[in-house]
């Protein structure tokens, strides 16, 4: 359940086996920079035992994924999607990548399987990305995938959104 592969990659749903991966990601301070406050490892652990209880929730609105190399098994970096609360039929997208990850356009392949899957199999009718304007990387994959930027009075962050439709147009 909430399997799925790209040519490169295979995503996974996030498990007690990944506790070290989601502690580094998100208490590495320069790899949040441009996210949030790093958290302790302390709590990063904690964030870590809720995301579990979430992804073992049927029809879950949080769901977190590993991004693994297919070929080797190796874990690459973690997504998510998040459905809103004021419009379920919408959700925010997130990934954050191992530094080994960076400059291998594993983020455009990653995010690409998890939109589809999305569409497809958890019927969201558009999918947001939300992220700092600090944060270039992120700017430029959505730009890459084609991602649609919304006005936005913020003067230190961007919103942009997809749907199933830009997507297959951005694939084929």
């Amino acid at each position: 359940m909430h399997k799925f592969e790209t040519e490169r990659l295979s995503m996974r749903l996030l498990d007690e086996q990944d506790k070290s991966l989601y502690c580094q990601i998100y208490s590495d301070e320069k790899m949040m920079r441009r996210i949030g406050k790093a958290m302790t490892y302390e709590n990063a652990e904690k964030s870590f035992h809720i995301a579990l209880r979430k992804n073992r929730v049927e029809q879950s609105p949080f769901i977190t994924w590993v991004i693994c190399n297919k070929q080797t098994g190796e874990a690459l970096g973690i997504q998510g999607l998040m459905q809103q609360k004021q419009s379920p039929l919408y959700a925010d997208v997130g990934i954050m990548l191992l530094r080994i990850s960076h400059g291998k356009q594993i983020p455009e392949e990653a995010v690409t399987g998890l939109l589809a899957y999305g569409f497809s199999n958890l019927n969201y009718l558009r999918v947001y990305a939300n992220y700092s304007n600090k944060n270039y990387a992120t700017e430029r994959v959505t730009k890459k995938m084609g991602f649609i930027p919304e006005e936005n009075n913020a003067t230190d962050s961007s919103s942009c959104y997809l749907t199933e439709k830009i997507l297959k147009s951005e694939i084929s």
